[in-house]
């Protein structure tokens, strides 16, 4: 349980990083960038939701 929760908290904070860099560097807006990060913040959060 602790593994599952701690990936998902990994991809959280990944895909938050990852927003906060394309917002920061307008040159990394791309498409597939904010698909990324979404994926990874929605991931994170099913993972905690259901590891927790």
């Amino acid at each position: 349980m602790e593994t599952a929760k701690m990936s998902g908290g990994a991809m959280l904070i990944l895909g938050i990083i990852i927003a906060i860099i394309i917002v920061l560097i307008p040159a990394f807006i791309y498409i597939y960038a904010w698909l990324a990060a979404i994926f990874l913040i929605i991931g994170g959060l099913v993972s905690l939701l259901t590891g927790g």
